[in-house]
Parts: structure tokens; C-alpha cells; sequence
């Protein structure tokens, strides 16, 4: 970067201070390793795409939610957990649109972050949009047809009741101008692009597309620019909506189904049955880490639901009571179960062994720890969101008594692992 200057821009009070034009921009080093799930990669594609934008180098890493997500290096270097994370010599940023506008950030010199202090609130109002209002509702009615979680009929016709009304916030916006913060391609287009392919290959059919015409030229224009492409490739859009599958078998937590058929054989058999379970204890350690998605997308389909529930003038008790609520809390508490569950398979295999059994028990030790932290933590997520929609904000949400004994709830819990 011999060549580079530094600006200092002043913007109502803040200052930033950014990487400017370079001739040699393109030959800088990466600027870190962005580390993916493969099934979640949209959420990646934002930073590929605004470095693509930006002329910017990222070194790639698939995430291996199974054996990675329990190392202490990387609970060390990233203590949420969160997936997609960028790893740079500073630290490492994590959720796909902080790491989306630290990219378009490192170059003063390009428009993806706006032109002016306007632009970027603008473009803030988008992103928040993109994330509460589309991805929520969106990946409710995806997820369940790649196979990610299971359908539930009631919420997957919610979310496209939900969709729709995102689409048509879209193409009011769009028909005042051509992409969505004026004539200039913005990180706000290049998110929302990214959340919606999906959705545009797998569930918008033409009959659904042919309400929102501003929003098809749109998206159907960004995907066609060679920054779109070297990312997306080529696109092929839904000919005919595609229907709920079967859950895919890394996604599946220990299912119900399998509980019953194993319960009529214990009796009969129970020594038999012990050692068939610990045969089949290696194919059951798969669904470990690759079911953080699926559990994430149901926890966000409660919150959805929630609000809408509270919006309808239910509160406290009667939401939680709601059959729908108690349905996917259920689905919930089995997933993580199912996942706190299957570190102790492995250690039951060798069953010939007298101190098998105890050999197990550590392992269970440690799945339940895990249930524990990701309880304690969807609390305290609970918790903030409550607070909030009572008019507390910042830090006197994180002041809050029951917030601070929850933190410290889970920072000891972390500490025992």
C-alpha cells in the first residue's frame, strides 16, 4: 500500500478514517479469512460481492460446524459462535452485515456505503430491514424446502403473508429510483439481493414475481453485473414453486420416531438394544453442529411469531400458552436435545469394556453444558429484546439487574467447559 493515501472525512461530528484510491489496491494482501457454512452461504456472499465491488482480496474457509465450533481456539477468538465471521490481524467480526460494512468500508473512494451522512443512514434503515422484515420470514418458508428444518404449515403461510409485505415496501421504493438508495449500487442492494436469491430460484414462481415488476428488473439487473456473478453465478429463476423436503439427515436432531422405535425394543431386549445404540453412536454425532442453523432458524421464527402475537394485544402469558408458540418451543427444546445429546454416543461404542459406561458420562457433561450456555443465552437475547420493546436502549439494557446476573450466569457456565 506504497501508494495509498488516507483520507479523514468529517461527518456531522464523527470522523473516519478510511483507505483511499490506490493504484495498486487490487495487489493489497487479503483482507482476512471470511469462514462460512456452506448451507447459509448467502449470508457469506455479502462480503464476496462488496469485495468485489471494492477490489478487495478475502481468503475463504468453510466452516465445520461439527469439529470447529467446539475448539477453545475458535470459542477464544469468537466467543458468540456466530457463523459467518471475518478473522483479520485485529480480531475477527462476526454476523454477515457487520462483516458486509466493514468491507465496504475500507475504501473511501467507492459509493457502497453511501455518498454522504445521508446515504448511510439510509442505507443502516435497509440493512435492519433486510435482516427483520425479509430474512426472518423468508428462510421460514425456504429452510423447510432445502431441507433445513421441517415445515410447519401455519408459520410457512405467515411468512409469505410477511414476504409479501417486504417485496411491496421494495417496489414502492423502487419505483422512485433505480437501485435502493438512488442511482448507485449500495451495500443495501447487495444484501438484499444476496437474502432473496433463494428465494427467487427455489419459491418466487412467475405468478408470484408478476406482483412485484419494479423489484424483478431490479434484482434481475444486479445479478447480471460481473461483481454479482463471480459470486452468484448464473441464476435461474423458479419456474414452479418447489415444495417442503424431508429434513436432510446432518440437519435432523435425535428424532422422536427413532425414540419410540427404540423404546418397545428395550423391553423386550434391553442388553441387545444397549449395543445397538452404541453401534450407532458415530452416525449420530453428524447432526452436532450442522443443526446450529436449523435451531437458529426456529428461535427466529418464535420471535417473529411473538411479535406478531403481541402486536394482535397478546402478552405475558397467553403468548406463551399459544399453540403455535408451544409447537415450535417444543421443535426447539428436541433440537437442542438431540444436540446436546450426541457427544455421548461416541464413548458408549466400546461395549465390551466394564468402565464403558463411565467413560460416557463425561461427554454427557460436557452436552449438557452446551444446552445449558445456548440456554442461558437465548434468555438473555429474550431478555434485551423485552427491555427494548419497553423503551430501554444501550446501556441500560446491559445495566438491567436480571441482564447482568444472566451474563454472569453464562460466563461461569463457560468458564466450567
Amino acid at each position: 500500500l506504497k501508494q495509498s493515501s488516507f483520507v479523514c472525512s468529517h461527518l456531522r461530528g464523527r470522523v473516519y478514517l478510511r483507505i483511499a484510491s490506490c493504484d495498486r489496491f487490487a495487489m493489497s494482501p487479503p483482507v482476512g479469512t471470511l469462514h462460512y457454512i456452506e448451507q447459509t452461504l448467502y449470508k457469506a456472499e455479502k462480503a464476496l460481492i462488496v469485495a468485489k465491488f471494492n477490489g478487495l482480496a478475502l481468503d475463504q474457509k468453510k466452516f465445520d460446524a461439527q469439529k470447529d465450533a467446539r475448539k477453545p481456539e475458535f470459542i477464544a477468538k469468537n466467543p458468540t459462535g456466530k457463523v459467518p465471521y471475518l478473522e483479520t490481524d485485529m480480531g475477527c467480526i462476526f454476523t454477515s452485515n457487520a462483516i458486509a460494512r466493514y468491507i465496504a468500508r475500507s475504501r473511501a473512494d467507492t459509493a457502497l456505503y453511501g455518498k454522504c451522512f445521508d446515504d448511510e443512514g439510509q442505507i443502516d434503515t435497509w440493512l435492519e430491514f433486510c435482516t427483520h422484515e425479509l430474512e426472518v420470514p423468508l428462510m421460514t418458508w425456504v429452510y423447510p424446502v432445502m431441507g433445513l428444518m421441517d415445515d410447519i404449515p401455519k408459520a410457512t403461510a405467515d411468512a409469505q403473508v410477511d414476504v409479501k409485505k417486504a417485496l411491496t415496501a421494495l417496489e414502492g421504493q423502487l419505483k422512485s429510483s433505480k437501485y435502493l438508495v438512488g442511482d448507485f449500487v449500495t451495500l443495501a442492494d447487495i444484501a438484499l439481493v444476496c437474502a432473496l436469491r433463494e428465494g427467487f430460484a427455489r419459491v418466487f414462481d412467475a405468478a408470484f414475481r408478476k406482483a412485484f415488476p419494479k423489484v424483478n428488473a431490479w434484482f434481475e439487473g444486479c445479478v447480471a453485473m460481473p461483481q454479482f456473478n463471480a459470486v452468484l453465478g448464473a441464476l435461474k429463476l423458479c419456474a414452479t414453486a418447489e415444495k417442503p423436503q424431508p429434513v436432510l439427515k446432518e440437519f435432523l436432531p435425535l428424532a422422536r420416531s427413532e425414540k419410540k422405535k427404540e423404546e418397545p425394543a428395550k423391553k423386550e431386549a434391553p442388553k441387545q438394544e444397549a449395543s445397538k445404540v452404541a453401534a450407532k453412536a458415530p452416525a449420530l454425532a453428524a447432526p452436532i453442529g450442522d443443526v446450529a442453523g436449523a435451531i437458529t432458524a426456529v428461535g427466529d421464527q418464535i420471535r417473529v411469531l411473538k411479535e406478531k402475537l403481541k402486536a394482535e394485544g397478546l402478552s405475558g402469558k397467553k403468548i406463551n400458552d399459544h399453540d403455535e408458540v408451544k409447537k415450535l418451543v417444543a421443535q426447539l427444546q428436541e433440537m437442542k436435545e438431540g444436540a446436546a445429546a450426541v457427544p455421548a454416543a461416541p464413548a458408549a461404542a466400546p461395549a465390551a469394556a466394564p468402565a464403558a459406561p463411565a467413560a460416557a458420562a463425561a461427554p454427557a457433561a460436557g452436552g449438557d453444558a452446551e444446552a445449558q450456555i445456548t440456554a442461558v443465552g437465548d434468555q438473555i437475547r429474550v431478555l434485551k429484546e423485552k427491555l427494548k420493546g419497553e423503551g430501554l436502549s444501550g446501556k441500560k439494557i446491559n445495566d438491567h439487574d436480571e441482564v447482568k446476573a444472566l451474563v454472569a450466569k453464562l460466563t461461569e457456565l463457560k468458564a466450567k467447559q
